[in-house]
């Protein structure tokens, strides 16, 4: 078949590419939906058992406190009635920074409506903690999040009338932890990883310990002689709260030059210090950190789509792998593609350079056939 016509014949599209990860998105989507409405749903009909089982006797009464008990729970989970306790917890923790000021404490009329703005939001929280207590019933107490928040009410009752308790009432900030769920993801994630964060917290006091007697014995009289303005090193109390300063990399480095001017080998011993302290412990926590917000989503997708932890983790590196394979097959394609066009660039090119390459020979053999016919017509004359 000529080039030219195989050119002008239209190029068979590839076949469209299946790629799982479309697949698998929907897949994850459906089956999401699915979980959470059989999560949903177990939790209505729990509640309902338990609430048919408190009306056992079927008087008026219990079923008027059912009725109750629900009008309560569609008021306290409703997203409006959250974002309303938000803005008092911003507008309560605003205040008590407000009321820090001297202006603030200097003003006895500031001071009354200060407090009979607090006291009302206080009201509120009562309130709200409340609606809570009857609603949940004895799920109250197994709600970690809802005795918190009772916890801090009641500290806020105790500081209105014990004066040395007022510091106090700012811990009423804390509630942003049980109203905002990206808040109490990372709570959740710190306390799952208390014991490695504790083990790491024993390491860093045991390097501070035996840097403090090391540095306690090597600079103890510098201060004596002169040759540092603070006592630094005197004792190892003294020791150990330089190093964390040292450690918190707050103006270590004045300490070690006030040092290092009497023993020129000092700065070697500050610099493996704050290396082991400030940047290897430091970023180990940080380390741990993360790798619990990736234990807690772990936890999450297990809990949305009814997986074990080990199979949550075994379907997240398949996921993974799978997008792996699907970007490799797209880059193979997209080559496969740009190499068609480099061959078909080149046959264009050749079929070009073919074109005039006859142009040529044609022009040749007519001035050929031309110089024949006059060179005949002399010959006959």
């Amino acid at each position: 078949m000529p080039i030219a016509s195989q050119l002008n014949s239209p190029i068979r599209e590839p076949p469209p590419l299946h790629i799982s990860r479309h697949r698998s998105d929907t897949f994850i989507e459906n089956n999401a939906i699915d979980r959470f409405r059989q999560i949903t749903n177990a939790e209505s009909n729990n509640r309902t058992a338990e609430d048919s089982k408190n009306g056992d006797d079927h008087s008026y009464d219990h079923r008027d406190i059912n009725a109750y008990r629900r009008k309560v729970g569609e008021i306290v989970h409703d997203e409006r009635f959250d974002v309303f306790i938000l803005i008092l917890i911003a507008i309560n923790s605003a205040l008590y920074g407000v009321a820090t000021f001297p202006s603030m404490k200097q003003n006895a009329d500031l001071i009354s409506d200060f407090e009979k703005v607090d006291l009302a939001i206080l009201i509120v929280f009562t309130i709200e903690s409340s609606m809570n207590i009857f609603y949940e019933g004895k799920r109250f107490v197994r709600d970690g999040w809802l005795m918190f928040d009772l916890v801090i009410v009641i500290i806020s009752w105790a500081a209105t009338k014990v004066k040395s308790l007022q510091v106090f009432r700012i811990f009423r900030a804390f509630r942003f932890l049980t109203k905002v769920q990206m808040l109490r993801n990372v709570v959740v994630a710190l306390f799952s990883v208390v014991p490695a964060i504790a083990a790491i917290t024993v390491l860093l006091l045991l390097i501070l310990y035996i840097f403090s007697v090391m540095y306690t014995q090597l600079f103890k009289n510098f201060f004596e002689e002169g040759y540092t303005t603070v006592n630094y090193f005197g004792r190892l109390d003294l020791t150990l709260f330089s190093l964390f300063q040292i450690m918190c990399l707050d103006e270590w480095s004045g300490i070690a030059y006030e040092v290092g001017e009497q023993d020129y080998w000092a700065w070697l011993i500050f610099i493996i210090f704050v290396v082991m302290s400030a940047f290897v412990v430091v970023n180990l926590i940080i380390a741990v950190i993360c790798d619990a917000l990736q234990i807690l989503r772990k936890a999450e997708r297990a809990m949305l789509f009814g997986l074990s932890e080990d199979e949550a983790g075994e379907w997240e590196a398949k996921d993974n792998n799978s997008n792996e394979q699907v970007q490799t097959e797209e880059g193979r394609i997209q080559q496969r593609i740009n190499d068609m066009h480099r061959m078909l660039d080149e046959v264009v090119a050749s079929q070009e350079k073919m074109h005039r390459t006859i142009q040529y020979l044609s022009i040749v053999v007519n001035s050929q056939e031309t110089k024949n016919l006059s060179s005949g017509s002399k010959v006959m004359q």
